[in-house]
């Protein structure tokens, strides 16, 4: 929770120590220092984030495709996202200031996820797109990068507590109003 309020660079060792109830000397010896127990964190969140991708990956899998598949497939995709967000917000912080400032301890974790959690969720549209149910000028990972930030981003506007925020759905409370609008606006459009 530290790196998620404070910031890697805004924490000490000393602080993580003390918050862990953790010798101080361990976290040199097992990480190599602060910014290697950041890293592992954020590694340990991206492995959980790519087993519930690849549960929804590999139930459609099973199913023939078909509109009526795609659909469901993305929906999961959409309540998944919401899930990870809403019971890891710490997590939702420190990903999110490491895209801003360019990935500096996570390169190479993002890279991974891309390749392996992105690639897996465009196969679905991939897949559509071969069976001629999925228009074939989507490009599968520019639909993906839109459809997980704006998941991710909405919550971080949220975070911001603006008055704006006011007529818009709250979480938890509103999760599957708001499931129920992105997956509407991604699948369908704006247009009857």
């Amino acid at each position: 929770m530290l790196f998620a309020t404070e910031g890697l660079h805004g924490v000490s060792t000393r602080d993580i120590a003390k918050e862990s109830g953790a010798n101080l000397s361990l976290i040199s010896y097992y990480f190599g220092g602060k910014e290697g127990l950041y890293k592992a964190v954020i590694q340990d969140f991206v492995l959980y984030v790519f087993g519930q991708i690849e549960k929804v990956v590999n139930e459609f899998e099973q199913e023939e495709v078909s509109a009526k598949t795609i659909r469901r497939a993305i929906i999961d995709l959409v309540d998944t996202l919401i899930d990870l967000r809403i019971a890891n917000p710490h997590m939702a912080k420190i990903l999110t200031r490491e895209k801003i400032s360019g990935m500096p301890f996570s390169r190479d974790i993002h890279e991974s996820m891309m390749t392996n959690g992105g690639e897996k969720i465009a196969s679905i549209i991939a897949r559509g797109q071969k069976a001629g149910v999925v228009n074939k000028k989507i490009n599968t990972r520019f639909f993906i990068v839109c459809l997980v930030e704006s998941v991710m981003g909405y919550f971080n506007l949220l975070d911001c507590q603006c008055s704006w925020n006011e007529e818009l759905y709250e979480m938890p409370a509103c999760r599957q109003e708001f499931s129920q609008q992105i997956s509407t606006l991604f699948l369908e459009g704006i247009f009857k």
